[in-house]
């Protein structure tokens, strides 16, 4: 089905589009809702861990900065609650708001850069 629109047929669609109504309409933004568990498998791939790991109870740094910035994207740019990030992480909501206390480098040069593209 590629046909071409003959000059008639494009005469009117510039009338339907020169309408005011059409002019004051907005177009519709839709948020992608992307899972949480794809966010966290990207976190644990870009800090180069797997998913036992993160869920593990071990402290090491490389591992508390992936659950960190877990926690600060989930929360600042996916817009999700603490409850439900603290199930995705398998953790108890204390240690989630532990987490927001503590700042976040990336996230937020990542929210900056976001703010001035006009996002």
């Amino acid at each position: 089905m590629s046909e071409q629109f003959t000059e008639e047929e494009v005469r009117i669609l510039k009338k339907i589009c020169e309408n005011p109504i059409f002019k004051q309409l907005k177009p519709l933004h839709v948020q992608k809702r992307i899972s949480l568990y794809s966010l966290l498998v990207d976190i644990c791939n870009h800090y180069d861990i797997d998913e036992q790991q993160f869920y593990s109870k071990r402290r090491e740094k490389f591992i508390v900065k992936a659950r960190q910035e877990f926690v600060h994207h989930a929360y600042k740019i996916r817009k999700r609650s603490v409850t439900e990030i603290a199930k995705t992480m398998k953790k108890d909501y204390s240690t989630v708001s532990w987490y927001l206390k503590k700042p976040s480098p990336e996230t937020d040069k990542l929210l900056k850069t976001l703010s001035e593209s006009g996002e």
